[in-house]
């Protein structure tokens, strides 16, 4: 057993020298007619990882119309031991009627599962197939199904007007020993083998998208 365990951390530790990670790259804006947003991108550092953190300032034109941004959230390296990760995107009320916020996960690619929630179905107009998930589920199946931690969360459903924000943000935790070892050699064998053979390609993609749309009330 001792052996074996040292096979594994000498195998986790080849593919800590050979990968190195990158940060979420967040892509993509699509507003729909009728409404104002201003994006502003900010380089800070966390932990030495290049972070993009993004304002989003909102001002509703028309009341009935919400804002939406689709967020493509791609992670090219991740393995047992990578520094936590944390990326945000802030959403600042700017027009004079309270706003409220949420999201909705669309479809994910991890280590080449491919995954389509239900509401990703709707989104692109195709008829839900057996097994999939809401994206309330696909959110749990993400903290729960692997040993890496993948997690979503919006810090309020409601923004006030004038000077009101509200913060999406995304976080991803591999640490080095998750507490299953079985899941860490799977899973870090498998992303080591991902990489080599899709050098091109992120190890996790996920599409989310966010909606922004005036309060009734």
């Amino acid at each position: 057993m001792m052996e074996e365990n040292k096979k594994k951390k000498n195998k986790f530790l080849k593919i800590l020298k050979k990968i190195r990670l990158r940060h979420f790259i967040i892509l993509g804006l699509f507003l729909t007619a009728n409404t104002y947003a201003w994006l502003i991108y900010v380089n800070t550092v966390n932990n030495s990882v290049d972070v993009h953190v993004r304002s989003w300032k909102i001002d509703f034109t028309d009341g009935d119309t919400p804002i939406i941004d689709y967020v493509n959230i791609a992670a090219d390296n991740v393995y047992p031991g990578m520094s936590n990760f944390t990326n945000t995107i802030t959403a600042f009320n700017y027009s004079e009627v309270r706003a409220t916020a949420r999201f909705t996960i669309l479809e994910a690619n991890i280590m080449g599962d491919a995954f389509k929630t239900i509401e990703g179905r709707q989104e692109d107009n195709e008829t839900a197939v057996t097994g999939d998930l809401t994206s309330d589920q696909f959110k749990a199946k993400l903290l729960s199904d692997y040993p890496f931690k993948i997690s979503f969360s919006m810090s309020t459903s409601t923004i006030a007007p004038e000077t009101g924000l509200a913060t999406f943000t995304t976080s991803i935790v591999w640490p080095y020993e998750s507490g299953d070892d079985a899941a860490d050699t799977y899973w870090g064998s498998r992303a080591y083998d991902y990489m080599a053979a899709h050098s091109n390609s992120p190890c996790i993609q996920i599409r989310v998208k966010i909606y922004i749309t005036q309060a009734n009330s």
